[in-house]
């Protein structure tokens, strides 16, 4: 979270203090967060429901792997063009479209008859929150011209992601448990409607753009080059971790990484000539955003592993229904949510060194989780792990609100689409990282050693990451507490 103390009157100048935000100002943000809990909640909302949807389209597991795993690639390989779009054509405009795509592919995955069609709906629909995600950041980036408004909208911004994984576990085994119309699993993609709609009439009615369009051409060569690598790595990473390391995937890794390099090869190349690139390379030269991409690297791997993890332990080890399930989650939630919101008033109280300590906090709740787990046996699971939960929740709350406010507290306005879907990118690839590798280490632990050892194993391996995390988070708010940043 970027730390001001300018008051109202502005110190040793003469120009006036910038005005504050309106309460339509305030509303459009509240819209624009609904927009992104959508996409959030649709990366996980899924897992609950695909035993369900296995069963009725008698699909196999490779089919259902792909029913999240569609949904995640494109997602995570379409966001930083996505907000190259905003920045060309309008951040307003290109929102409401990728909304009105979110809504009709969340109701094509409701109707699919077949596990292919079924994918390609899913893959839609990812491609429809690419275009709609970097649009909610890059507007709050422009619209908030007090550097401390912008702080708190964009700190919301990072505790919608936190809430919206953690609720996808909730919504969903709600959902499953109530078979609302006889709908089973189809109503987990028919909930968006109704918040799409909310979402459409609101931003049509609240949400402006005051940031200027950019006068620039789509990097098609680097859209391509971007896409293609994140696809090939990402892709390789998740069937790898569950169909095993062949020849095969090691090569699209290889590929993607080399795709990767060729990419920040090119951006340099039309960045030096009169073209506008994809990904800016000026960005990595700001602190904040070239730190922040490795820190948010490190937490959002750790929390879609533990999420996942925690899910899959529950239903698979344990026994528990989808309604428990999301019972189990609920204190969790609720903890993110309330640190989410304590956050500034912890920060302005004690400084920067809160949100280091919030990973720190995690780690506690993770190790509580593996103490948790061993003393599990002729116990109620649920409260022996949930002390561990609580921890875990109100750590996350904090470090989520304010990780992507200080990685983007020096982004221009121009590059705000670009930086937004950059650091989107990050959070995507992570989760998609943590869910592969943890999810393989939980595997082979638990084929020589049992689900119970393996989910403890894979829960301290977590915990020494959000020890790293905290590290990264030190590292971090460095620059800020000594002045070195400037907020655009």
């Amino acid at each position: 979270m970027v730390e001001t103390d300018v008051p109202a009157e502005q110190e040793g100048g003469n120009s006036p203090a910038p005005p504050a935000a309106s309460t339509a100002q305030w509303g459009a943000v509240w819209i624009l967060l609904l927009g992104a809990f959508m996409g959030f909640l649709d990366i996980f909302i899924v897992n609950v429901a695909n035993p369900s949807i296995q069963a009725e389209m008698n699909a196999s597991f490779a089919d259902i792997q792909l029913v999240p795993t569609g949904y995640t690639l494109a997602y995570g390989a379409g966001l930083v063009a996505g907000g190259r779009l905003g920045d060309i054509f309008g951040r307003r405009r290109v929102f409401l479209v990728g909304v009105v795509i979110f809504a009709l592919t969340s109701v094509a995955c409701a109707a699919a008859q077949s596990p292919g069609f079924l994918i390609g709906a899913r893959i839609a629909q990812g491609l429809g929150a690419a275009v709609m995600l970097p649009q909610v950041l890059a507007l709050i980036q422009v619209t908030f011209q007090r550097d401390e408004e912008r702080s708190r909208a964009i700190g919301l911004y990072g505790a919608v992601i936190g809430i919206g994984v953690v609720a996808g576990q909730i919504v969903g085994g709600f959902l499953i448990e109530w078979d609302i119309a006889d709908l089973g699993w189809r109503s987990i993609f028919l909930v968006n409607v109704p918040l799409c709609v909310i979402t459409f009439v609101g931003a049509l009615a609240l949400v402006r753009d005051p940031g200027e369009r950019t006068p620039m051409k789509l990097d098609l060569v680097g859209v391509v080059m971007l896409g293609a690598g994140l696809l090939g790595l990402v892709h390789g990473l998740v069937i790898g971790a569950e169909q095993g390391w062949t020849g095969l995937r090691v090569g699209e890794m290889a590929g993607g990484v080399v795709l990767l390099a060729l990419f920040i090869v090119w951006e340099r190349r039309v960045a030096a000539g009169s073209e506008a690139p994809l990904l800016p390379p000026r960005l990595f030269k700001q602190r904040g955003f070239s730190m922040g991409l490795p820190t948010a690297l490190c937490f959002y791997g750790v929390n879609g592993a533990f999420i996942f993890l925690l899910a899959f332990y529950l239903q698979q080890a344990q026994d528990f229904t989808p309604l428990q399930s999301a019972l189990t989650f609920t204190p969790m939630a609720i903890l993110t949510s309330v640190f989410s919101v304590l956050c500034g008033k912890l920060v302005a109280r004690w400084g920067q060194r809160v949100v280091p300590g919030g990973a720190i906090v995690m780690a506690l709740g993770l190790g509580l989780v593996w103490v948790g787990v061993d003393l599990m046996e002729g116990t109620n699971p649920a409260a022996a792990l949930m002390p561990g939960l609580v921890l875990y929740g109100a750590g996350g709350g904090i470090v989520a609100t304010s990780l992507i406010g200080v990685a983007l507290s020096g982004v221009v306005p121009a590059d705000a689409g670009a930086a937004s879907g950059g650091i989107l990118t990050a959070v995507q690839v992570s989760e998609a990282a943590g869910v592969a590798g943890i999810g393989a280490l939980f595997a082979a632990l638990a084929a020589g050693h049992g689900e119970v050892s393996g989910f403890a194993v894979s829960v301290g391996v977590l915990a020494v990451l959000s020890l790293l995390t905290a590290l990264l988070l030190n590292l971090l708010s460095r620059p800020e507490e000594a002045g070195s940043e400037t907020v655009a």
